[in-house]
Formats: structure tokens, sequence, C-alpha cells
């Protein structure tokens, strides 16, 4: 005070909050999954309004296991504190591939031979046969097994596949 008078002034102080983009995530998806949003694997509580990189095919958060690969996503947020990332670890898992159906035929007098070999295309390993043959394999003795249609079957975390092979 003075003999003018007396003056005052306020000072308004914010903080601005530290950018938060949450903490380090994993996804396991299946392939024929439907598209996910990546933020809701991140820990924590991200701040949204962040960027990824790589840019997904959505152009968005949204991961589409169809078209966008398995890899690290990194989601960073930025405000007038600095930036700070978080990643996502995906994983896609394809379908099981039993093959696509095939055809033998075999003599009473031919050598015994694995079916798998019969299917076409890329069959995964470790699926089943039925009906079970005398081999408790996927091998086919022509003097112990009848002809028919032999399934081989893949099962997955992802789901089941099964070709077929005809056996004459």
């Amino acid at each position: 005070t003075n003999s003018c008078g007396s003056a005052s002034a306020d000072v308004v102080v914010t903080l601005d909050p530290a950018p938060d983009p949450g903490t380090n995530g994993t996804l396991t998806i299946c392939i024929s999954d439907p598209a996910t949003d990546l933020l809701n694997e991140l820990g924590g509580t991200p701040d949204g309004g962040g960027s990824w990189a790589p840019a997904l095919t959505s152009g968005t958060g949204m991961f589409d296991p169809s078209v966008d690969p398995g890899g690290t996503y990194t989601y960073t947020v930025t405000n007038g504190c600095g930036s700070a990332s978080a990643d996502v670890i995906v994983t896609v898992i394809n379908a099981p591939d039993a093959g696509t159906n095939g055809a033998t035929s075999f003599c009473p007098s031919d050598a015994p031979a694995d079916l798998f070999g019969f299917l076409n295309g890329t069959p995964d390993l470790g699926g089943t046969w039925s009906p079970a043959l005398a081999s408790g394999t996927g091998v086919f003795d022509p003097l112990l097994d009848a002809g028919g249609t032999y399934t081989y079957t893949v099962t997955a975390s992802c789901g089941t596949a099964s070709a077929d092979v005809v056996v004459t």
C-alpha cells in the first residue's frame, strides 16, 4: 500500500499432465477375427488423440488381421509437455490348413504309403485321420485297410480344417 491506494493481481498457474500413452501390450489374433481397436490393448489409461506407427490400413487405431500384418505398433501421444509412446506387439495366427482333397489307388500288393502325401496344397502337419488306419498313423496299408474316404483334420487355436483322400 502506498498513498495512492493498493493494487493486486492474480496469476493462474495450470499444470498440464505429462502425455500418457498407456503401457505396452500384446495382442494375439486370428486372421479371421474382426478388426479390433489397438488402444484397448494398451495397459493403463492411455490418452486419446494419439497416432499409430506404422499406419494401419484403417487410417485409425483399428487393426484388421485380414489386411494388417503382425508386428510392433507404436502409439504416440503429444501435448505441451512433450511426447510419450507405448507399443502393442501383434501376432496374427493363420487358420489351420488341411490341404485340399486328393485321391489315390492301391493294388493289394502295393507297399503301405502315408495318405498325407496324397493331400493337395500345403497341409499343416499334426492332424488326425478318420476313420483310424490300422497303422495308428496316416499310413495306409492295402493289406489291412479298406478303400474309402479318409478325412484329415487339423485343429488349431483359430479353428478346424478338413480335407479328404479317397482311396480305391
